[in-house]
C-alpha cells in the first residue's frame, strides 16, 4: 500500500480526457459550493465532475470542466488566470483568515489521494476540533520505542469506508514509512495498531481530526 501511495504522490497517472481540473481550498460557508458553480458558468465552463472535502471549517475540492463552445480542455493562459482570480475572491469571502488557494491542471491524479494532500498543505488539522467529546470520539496514542528505531500508533474508531486507506494517506503525508500494522474490526469499531518510523506530535492532532 505505501508503494501505491508513493506512485500516486510522485507521478501523474493519465491525460484528463479532454478537461481541466481546478484544485480549490478556501475557507467553507453556506452556498460557497454555488457561488464557485455561477462564476464558471459565467465564464462558459461545463462542469462535467466535482470532488469536495470539508474539514474544520476548511473546504478542499477537485472540479473538473471543458469549455462550453468546444467542448475542449481550457488551455488559454490569460482565461485561466482570469477564472483563477474570480475563484480566489469567491474563496475568501469577506473574514477567511488563510489565503484561498486556486490551481489549474490538466493531469488526473488519484482523486483522494489529492484531496489528502490539498488538506494537509492547507493545515486543516491545526484549527480547534468542532466536534464535542463522546463515547465516539477516536483515542489516539502514540508510544516511542527509541531503542528499536520505530514508534507504535494506537487508533481505536468508529469503522468506516476507507479508513485504512485515511489513516496511511495521512502517515504518507507527514513522510512516515509504515513498517507494519494489525488491524482488528468488530460491528462498527475498528482498532488499529500501526508500527511506523520517525515520531512527531502534529500526527496525534491530525489522525484524530481525520477520523472525526
Amino acid at each position: 500500500m505505501y508503494q501505491s501511495l508513493g506512485s500516486i504522490h510522485n507521478g501523474k497517472t493519465s491525460h484528463s480526457n479532454g478537461l481541466t481540473i481546478l484544485e480549490l481550498t478556501g475557507t467553507d460557508r453556506v452556498g460557497l459550493l454555488s457561488e464557485v458553480f455561477a462564476v464558471l458558468a459565467e465564464q462558459q465552463c461545463d462542469v462535467v465532475d466535482a470532488k469536495v472535502w470539508t474539514h474544520n471549517g476548511r473546504i478542499a475540492s477537485l472540479i473538473y470542466v471543458k469549455d462550453s463552445n468546444s467542448d475542449t480542455p481550457i488551455e488559454d493562459s490569460q482565461r485561466i488566470s482570469t477564472i483563477e482570480a474570480r475563484l480566489r475572491n469567491v474563496l475568501k469571502g469577506d473574514n477567511d483568515i488563510r489565503n484561498a488557494k486556486t490551481s489549474v491542471t490538466n493531469a488526473v491524479l488519484h482523486a483522494e489521494r489529492r484531496l489528502h494532500q490539498m488538506m494537509y498543505t492547507d493545515r486543516d488539522y491545526q484549527r480547534n476540533p468542532i466536534f464535542k467529546f463522546s463515547s465516539d470520539t477516536p483515542i489516539v496514542t502514540v508510544q516511542n520505542w527509541a531503542e528499536r528505531g520505530y514508534s507504535v500508533v494506537n487508533v481505536q474508531c468508529k469503522d468506516r469506508v476507507k479508513l485504512l486507506f485515511d489513516v496511511v494517506c495521512n502517515l504518507t503525508e507527514m513522510e512516515y514509512v509504515v513498517f507494519h500494522a494489525t488491524i482488528k474490526t468488530t460491528i462498527d469499531q475498528a482498532y488499529l495498531v500501526i508500527i511506523r518510523y520517525q515520531l512527531c506530535f502534529i500526527l496525534f492532532l491530525n489522525l484524530v481530526h481525520m477520523l472525526n
